[in-house]
């Protein structure tokens, strides 16, 4: 399905309670990048430290109520990096495991480096929370992690970034990792600027994924979503969702839909 334009209560409370998506605002805020070396950075709270899309205010509550964590799971997160959402789910008492191979240090001005830059920043960020979460910093596909492992999979607006035969292994790497009767929790983005909508085959950002290859590939049951607002399905029509445009909600920095989808895998 599609995120609507009418923000939810309970999505509203959950944004206020954790400061997502871009972080409490503080009196003499700084400028996300700036927010390292910035004296008791974790007033700003678990998603101050990560540049976001205006998205991710429907996005993450979505995705946290709709996966209802619960103390004990096992929990990965794909493409996690710096998100607070990692925090607020270890918080929870869940077992949290981050896959990211970002290697983008500009994000970590003022913290002190090692060897290991990546792992030392998010050691960092982690720690100031009080939390702990592991960090394997390579693509998912590559990571060495049994089958069946975890409860819940999270991938929030990580899918579009790649191209669509890397999307589809990654999927395929999810279905593998989760556990039977587990959950994979995917937002997606659907950008108005590039095909089947916009003349562009990508932008900076991505590009459109088609949703119904990636889910087609395994024998996983669509527990949350609709076949007509997901692209690449037989039931999607663009025509039918530009005329509908005044109903979802639309990123303010660029012009993009987000796509939500849950897998679950049978018990048997």
């Amino acid at each position: 399905m599609l995120a609507k334009k009418a923000i939810p209560r309970e999505y509203r409370e959950w944004n206020k309670r954790w400061g997502a998506p871009y972080g409490f605002h503080v009196d003499n805020s700084q400028v996300t990048l700036q927010r390292f070396s910035a004296k008791n950075p974790e007033r700003y709270g678990p998603f101050g430290f990560q540049p976001t899309s205006h998205t991710r205010t429907m996005e993450y509550p979505w995705a946290y109520l709709t996966a209802d964590p619960q103390p004990g799971m096992r929990v990965l997160d794909v493409g996690g990096w710096l998100s607070g959402l990692q925090v607020v789910l270890a918080k929870q008492g869940c077992e949290v495991v981050n896959v990211d191979p970002s290697e983008d240090e500009k994000w970590s001005v003022g913290v002190e480096k090692t060897n290991d830059a990546h792992a030392e920043i998010h050691r960092w960020f982690t720690s100031m929370f009080d939390v702990d979460v592991t960090l394997l910093s390579e693509r998912l596909q590559d990571a060495d992690l049994k089958a069946n492992l975890f409860d819940r999979i999270f991938a929030i607006s990580v899918l579009e970034h790649v191209d669509q035969s890397e999307a589809e292994l990654m999927v395929d790497t999810m279905c593998r990792l989760l556990a039977p009767g587990g959950l994979i929790v995917l937002s997606i983005d659907l950008f108005l600027d590039v095909k089947p909508f916009g003349l562009l085959d990508k932008n900076i950002w991505g590009r459109n994924t088609d949703v119904h290859a990636l889910l087609s590939r395994n024998d996983l049951t669509i527990e949350c979503g609709d076949p007509a607002e997901l692209c690449g399905f037989p039931e999607f029509d663009p025509q039918r969702i530009v005329d509908r445009i005044d109903e979802f909600f639309i990123g303010w920095n660029y012009p993009v839909l987000s796509q939500f989808v849950t897998l679950r895998k049978p018990l048997g």
